[in-house]
C-alpha cells in the first residue's frame, strides 16, 4: 500500500482524485487496497492521484463487540444454504490469494466498524491511513481480533504508527464522527450500495472486485477526461 497517496484529508493536486469506499469487515475491500497498489505501480504520475478512502458501514448499529462467526451469519441472517456459502468462502479464499492475502472468511466475527472507521480518518491528518488500514484489515481478517472496544483499535493504530495520544485525545472529544457519517451520506449520493466501491473526480461510482487492468483502466478514462 502506498500511506502517501491514501490521505484522504491531504490536499489536493492537480491531478485526479479518487473516492474508495471501503468497510474493514469486506474481504474485497482488503484485496481491493492490493488491487489499486498494483495498478497504482502502473500508472504514469501516479503520485498526482489523491486517494481519499470512505466510511461505508456494511452493518451499521450493528453489535460493538463481535458477534456470531460469518458462518453462522450466512446461514441464520443472509439465508443462505451449505453450497451457497461454502461458494462464497471459496470466492473470497481465491481472492485473497490472487493478491498474496490467507483469507478465513468463515470464521470472522461481524461488528459495527463505526469507531474504526474513525481511526481511519484521523490516520489520515497523519499521514498514515494507508498503514492503519492495513493493520485493521490483518487484525481482523487474519488474527481474528476483537475490534470493537476503544483500547484494541488505539493499539492496533500505535502499532501501525500513529500516536496513542492523539487517538485518545479522538475517543475523549468525539472527533470525525461526524465526518463517517458524511461518508455515508456521500455513498447515498453516489449511489454507493455495496464496497469496495470507486468515484473518479466525483463521476460516476463503480462498484465491485476490480482487478488492477480494471481500475487502471479507470484512471486513465479520468485522465483522458
Amino acid at each position: 500500500m502506498r500511506p502517501e497517496r491514501q490521505d484522504p484529508m491531504a490536499s489536493a493536486t492537480t491531478g485526479t482524485t479518487l473516492d474508495v469506499w471501503v468497510d474493514i469487515v469486506c474481504p474485497w475491500c482488503w484485496i481491493g487496497t492490493r488491487n489499486l497498489t498494483a495498478a497504482l505501480d502502473r500508472l504514469p504520475g501516479a503520485d498526482r492521484v489523491e486517494v481519499r478512502w470512505r466510511a461505508f458501514e456494511l452493518r451499521p448499529g450493528g453489535p460493538e463487540r463481535p458477534g456470531l462467526r460469518l458462518a453462522e451469519v450466512m446461514r441464520t441472517e443472509w439465508g443462505f444454504d451449505e453450497e451457497q456459502a461454502a461458494a462464497v468462502v471459496t470466492r473470497v479464499k481465491a481472492g485473497g490469494r490472487a493478491v498474496g492475502l490467507d483469507l478465513d472468511p468463515e470464521n470472522v466475527r461481524p461488528f459495527d466498524t463505526f469507531d474504526a472507521h474513525r481511526l481511519v480518518r484521523l490516520a489520515s491528518e497523519h499521514g498514515a491511513a494507508g498503514p492503519v488500514l492495513e493493520r485493521l484489515f490483518h487484525a481482523y481478517h487474519v488474527d481474528h481480533a476483537e475490534l470493537g472496544g476503544r483500547d484494541a483499535l488505539t493499539a492496533l493504530a500505535a502499532e501501525a504508527g500513529l500516536d496513542p495520544a492523539a487517538t485518545e485525545e479522538m475517543w475523549r472529544t468525539g472527533a470525525h464522527a461526524d465526518g463517517v457519517r458524511r461518508d455515508r451520506e456521500l455513498a447515498v449520493e453516489a449511489g454507493v450500495t455495496g464496497v469496495p466501491s470507486y468515484r473518479v473526480n466525483g463521476g460516476k461510482a463503480v462498484s465491485g472486485a476490480l482487478g488492477p487492468d480494471e481500475l487502471l483502466s479507470l484512471l486513465r478514462e479520468a485522465e483522458r477526461g
